[in-house]
């Protein structure tokens, strides 16, 4: 299959549902799932993207429900901002598009998925302290699907898609510093646009997961540019 190398970040973080015949995906090749039940009772906010009304009082922002029952919480640097999560993530990945190289000021993405209405707003935090950029606009405002970061740090704290949330689990507070192993990647994506290599056994693709070529191993000894063992977790064993 040919290498998806145009594919920028406002398409890659879509998770649209769309595709023709057999089982849905989001966009970035996960099975479209039924959402854990949270207690949101209405149809997902921002489902066909765009701006949406009163958005701040859905998910993944200012709601509450006794059903959501908090596991994880994900704090910005200087804790204006504070989001709680819903059970597992569903994936995670590294993505290494230069459009992630740039958002993040960083080699690569390192992303956690979650249903939408399994994210919320700590109920202490003020939404004023919420700021968006739309990458499909280049403005800095609410529009699906956008980037969440705080007003006041700027520290990064996820993706808003049409069904899910990128998470980004380096702004999580783990026990210990023990990250779960539900959040260690399973797949480094748009790899063809690396630039570093990564010594490890985690699948490679030149594009999303499971829908563009998959890349040879590079061993350590065989490349000028790698980077050890990649990201180093501690796996909590579960």
């Amino acid at each position: 299959m040919p290498r998806q190398t145009n594919i920028n970040a406002s398409q890659k973080n879509n998770d649209d549902g769309g595709g023709g015949g057999g089982e849905k995906q989001t966009s970035q090749g996960h099975p479209l799932m039924q959402p854990p039940s949270t207690g949101w009772k209405g149809p997902i906010p921002a489902r066909e993207g765009g701006r949406e009304e009163q958005y701040l009082q859905k998910p993944p922002y200012c709601w509450q429900s006794k059903e959501f029952q908090v596991k994880y919480q994900a704090r910005c640097w200087c804790g204006k901002l504070e989001f709680e999560y819903h059970g597992d993530p569903i994936d995670a990945k590294h993505c290494h598009c230069t459009q992630c190289q740039r958002l993040h000021g960083a080699p690569f993405q390192w992303a956690a998925l979650f249903h939408k209405t399994s994210v919320r707003l700590a109920k202490h935090c003020d939404p004023i302290h919420l700021d968006f950029f739309s990458t499909q606009e280049g403005h800095s405002e609410h529009s699906v699907p956008c980037k969440i970061s705080c007003r006041n740090c700027r520290s990064p704290m996820a993706d808003e898609g049409r069904n899910m949330v990128m998470a980004y689990p380096s702004s999580f507070v783990f026990e210990n510093n023990e990250v779960p192993s539900a959040f260690a990647p399973t797949a480094h994506i748009f790899y063809s646009e690396r630039v570093m290599d990564l010594d490890d056994d985690v699948p490679k693709w030149a594009g999303h997961k499971n829908a563009s070529e998959q890349l040879p191993h590079t061993p350590k000894q065989d490349t000028d540019r790698t980077m050890g063992k990649g990201k180093s977790h501690k796996l909590q064993s579960r």
